[in-house]
Formats: C-alpha cells, structure tokens, sequence
C-alpha cells in the first residue's frame, strides 16, 4: 500500500510539473479585479499549491486575444470586450464566457484636442481614429449614427490602440476613441470628451476561454472564478488599498484610479440589459459589414455550467455555434 501511495504521489507530481496557465493581462480598460488579483498574488496562490504556474501576457487588443486563445497560446482572456467575441465569432472562432468583468460606460470616449471641435458634427471631414472591429469602432459608429452621420463623413484611421492617443497628442488626427488610463490621462493633458458610450451602447467587458479549455480542465476554471471572487470581496472591504494597487499599477494618480473605479461598474455576472445588447450589437455590426453574417452567439447550456450558479441561466456560453 506504502508503495503504491509513493507511486502515485511521483505520477502526480510528474503530472503537474511544468504546467502553467497563460493569462492575458490587458492594460486597458480598468479591470480592478485582475490588477488585484495579479498584485495580491490571488491568482498565483490558488493554483501554487498544485505546482502550475500563473502567466500573464500582455495582450490589449480584444480579437487577438480571441485569437491567441483559439491558437492555445492563452489560456484565459482576463479581460475581453464582447464586440471583440462577436466578431472572432464571425471568423469561426468559439469563445466561452466564463465571468463578466464589467460596464466601462463611462470611460470608453471619443476625444479630442482640436480646439475647433466642440461635438461629433464637427468631424464631419476630420481625421478619427481607433482600432476596427472592436468596442472603440463600434462607439464611433454609433457616435457618428445618433448625429446622422456615417463613417463614410470622417476620414477614418484604422489604427492599434496602442498608437492612437499619441496620434492625437501629436496633432496626426483630430480625435481619437480612448478608454480607462488613457481617457483620464488624456484629459489631464487637456483633451476634450466629445461623447462616452453611456445612451449609445453597453459595453461589456467579460473573462473567456476557448471551448477545448473549458472542456479539458474545468476545475481550473472554476477555481479561477473562486479567485475572481474573491478580488471583488477585497475591493468592497479594502477599496482604498485595491485603488492604491490599481494606480502604482497603471501609473495614474490615486484620484485618478478612482474616478476610473466610479466611472466603471464592476459586475461579476451578465445582467438580462446585457444579454438584450448583445443581441443589439450583433444586429449593429452586421448592418455596418464588421462580421459576414449574424452569428447566433447564445447557446443553451455548457458542459461546465455547475461552475457558475449565479451566471445568468443558459446564457453562459458564448459561441458561434451556427448562423442566420
């Protein structure tokens, strides 16, 4: 018996040696609950024990995340926006939704530093940019739609979140679509908010992995979402403490890190307003030609459903399973 107990527990830590799961950790927008996840060691704690190692990448962009978890190079999307799942759906790319993250309303905005601009009917013929396909295009285009206006009356820019706010500081657009950090330290600077998406759209910032991950290891994900929980019982007790992680993180000011946290609704599950705008979004993105057809993304049931007793019932899963 001695012996076998010995065999077991060498396989066992054979087994695990060497694992690890890839998370991303995107810069932007605020996701307070994985700045004190990562900075608490949360994360790393609950799965040290076991021997797996915890791997942040940093990766912003909402589809190639998507892509990078199709790809088994990520394992979990920390923090991606839904247009970014819609439109990898629209590729074929399967996402499940395992946790929501949270309503950024009030820090996505379109933003300029051109003094002759004082609303969105003043880009008629003015260079804007942000990057295509994800929330940022989508706000833009709903910006531009509630003034009578398309995307055909600006000189639109593609171009990586990582360039535009640079961009406008450097006079090479007038105005540019920025969220979180670079929303309030744009401001600081003296840029101007033209419109945020509140009474345009409801983003919705979410946690997903692909459906092989899902299906092979659903006690990792459970666990991370025991994790995920546990952040947001920290950041209701210890506000100022997780406030101060998020600024020395981002490198923002204390003030600034909470009007970012007051600006942004920290959810950890869908709401039933979410799940209608989804279904907003994708008949949205379908008329402006950002995905190929209109994708069914809600699928009844999940093969890790136990894990979520409190997710909105047969609204887990985010696929593309089939089309229209």
């Amino acid at each position: 018996m001695r012996v076998l107990f010995c065999i077991l527990s060498l396989f066992l830590t054979l087994n695990l040696f060497g694992k690890e799961i890839n998370v991303t950790y995107p810069r932007d927008p605020f996701n307070l609950q994985l700045i004190v996840m990562r900075n608490k060691g949360l994360l790393q704690k609950e799965f040290a024990k076991d021997g797996i190692k915890i791997k942040f990448h940093d990766i912003t962009n909402g589809l190639k995340q998507a892509k990078a978890a199709a790809a088994g190079k990520v394992d979990i999307c920390a923090s991606l926006n839904t247009t970014s799942i819609i439109t990898a759906a629209g590729k074929n790319i399967k996402l499940n939704i395992i946790r929501a993250v949270c309503n950024p309303t009030g820090t996505l905005a379109l933003m300029t530093t051109n003094p002759n601009i004082k609303s969105v009917k003043d880009l008629k013929g003015k260079t804007v940019a942000c990057i295509k396909g994800g929330t940022f295009h989508q706000l833009l285009l709903k910006a531009l739609a509630k003034n009578n206006m398309t995307i055909k009356d600006v000189n639109y820019t593609p171009m990586p979140v990582s360039k535009t706010y640079n961009a406008m500081f450097d006079g090479k657009v007038d105005a540019a679509v920025l969220t979180a950090v670079e929303t309030v330290k744009a401001q600081k600077r003296g840029a101007r908010i033209l419109t945020t998406a509140k009474g345009l759209m409801r983003p919705k910032l979410v946690v997903a992995v692909s459906e092989s991950f899902a299906q092979k290891h659903p006690d990792w994900v459970k666990r991370y979402i025991k994790v995920q929980d546990q952040a947001m019982k920290f950041i209701k007790n210890h506000k100022r403490e997780a406030l101060q992680l998020a600024a020395e993180d981002q490198g923002i000011s204390y003030k600034q890190a909470e009007w970012l946290y007051n600006n942004t609704k920290l959810i950890n599950t869908l709401s039933k307003d979410d799940i209608v705008s989804l279904k907003e979004d994708i008949d949205f993105l379908y008329q402006q030609k950002l995905i190929p057809r209109k994708v069914k993304i809600l699928s009844k049931g999940a093969g890790i459903e136990i894990a979520f007793e409190n997710f909105v019932r047969n609204h887990i899963r985010l696929c593309a399973v089939s089309y229209n």
